[in-house]
């Protein structure tokens, strides 16, 4: 795999005449509602930031980001990786193959913008936070990389990418990690004791990126930042739907999610261990809480369809409620 350091012709995290911000990356293939939402919301918190869509025809309507054709970015690396991989996962194989591939569609584009560092989002994740100014602030740069790990993350041998930090030199030993998994001896080995482990415990989740991105953190470990993490009164949201974030049952909880309220133009709520108020520099909205996203819109000119999406959302309730 080619790993030079991008940023040898242009100035490393710029590009000519264009925003000067950490850059942020989004993938995702077709058009889904949210995406209005969350891309929006992203460059309303980051006006300074070059924001990144890869996907496809379908998703090709915003003209607020920069939007690339995941095919264009498929190379010899996406080609190697498929040839590897070996399906184990009660989701549809070109679902779960995807997932890992999107991480190589990050590292090329980040080798073609010529990018040493960057944000990347999923496309259910809401950001709040100026990502260069907390990364710059958090001293992320001394990391390889910073993601989601939960404080159970060594029961269910997972970690969640979906909002994450990268450095070159991060993404490109994953990469190459994600290859090792399915052909180095150790890494099958271990990959077999995590494969049994599942089975005992029931466990569907089967293997996945988020396998990789576990085995990743141990192999990395005081270089992988934790964003799960409550630090200096904030953390990176796991999953609006559960109270866990870092800590089993850390949130205060109701109707299926985090009680979650806007405070100038902030999302916070409150730690029960800590006994304080938590600000989040990002929410995740994960599976059916989509549906409930547009409430979370901290950015302008979606009134109509916000209010078009509350009436939907209520009458899906009522009509749950009385079938």
């Amino acid at each position: 795999m080619d790993a030079t350091l991008p940023g040898t012709i242009r100035e490393q995290n710029n590009t000519t005449n264009g925003p000067s911000g950490i850059p942020i990356i989004f993938v995702h293939q077709g058009y889904s509602f949210y995406l209005e939402y969350t891309l929006r919301q992203a460059v309303h918190s980051n006006p300074d930031s070059p924001i990144h869509l890869l996907g496809d025809a379908e998703n090709n309507r915003f003209p607020f980001v920069m939007h690339h054709t995941i095919g264009d970015f498929l190379n010899a690396d996406t080609d190697l990786f498929k040839s590897v991989y070996q399906h184990d996962s009660p989701n549809h194989y070109d679902y779960e193959l995807f997932c890992f591939v999107r991480w190589y569609l990050v590292k090329e584009l980040m080798k073609r913008e010529g990018y040493s560092q960057v944000f990347v989002a999923d496309s259910d994740v809401m950001i709040y936070s100026n990502m260069t100014t907390y990364i710059n602030e958090a001293g992320l740069k001394n990391y390889l990389a910073a993601y989601n790990i939960g404080v159970d993350y060594q029961w269910v041998r997972s970690a969640s990418g979906h909002s994450s930090y990268w450095t070159w030199e991060g993404i490109n030993r994953f990469c190459e990690l994600t290859v090792n998994l399915y052909t180095q001896p150790r890494f099958t080995a271990f990959m077999d004791q995590i494969k049994a482990e599942k089975i005992i415990k029931n466990d569907r989740a089967g293997i996945s990126d988020m396998t990789a991105l576990y085995v990743f953190y141990e192999e990395e470990n005081s270089k992988i930042r934790n964003l799960s993490e409550c630090v200096d009164g904030s953390a990176f949201d796991h999953n609006i739907s559960m109270a866990t974030n870092y800590n089993v049952d850390e949130y205060e909880f109701g109707l299926g999610r985090k009680k979650i309220t806007i405070k100038n133009d902030w999302p916070v709520a409150y730690n029960v261990l800590l006994k304080k108020e938590i600000k989040w520099h990002t929410l995740h909205f994960q599976g059916n809480s989509k549906n409930i996203i547009h409430r979370y819109y901290t950015g302008g000119g979606l009134l109509g369809s916000k209010a078009f999406r509350e009436l939907r959302f209520r009458a899906s309730v009522l009509y749950h409620m009385v079938r």
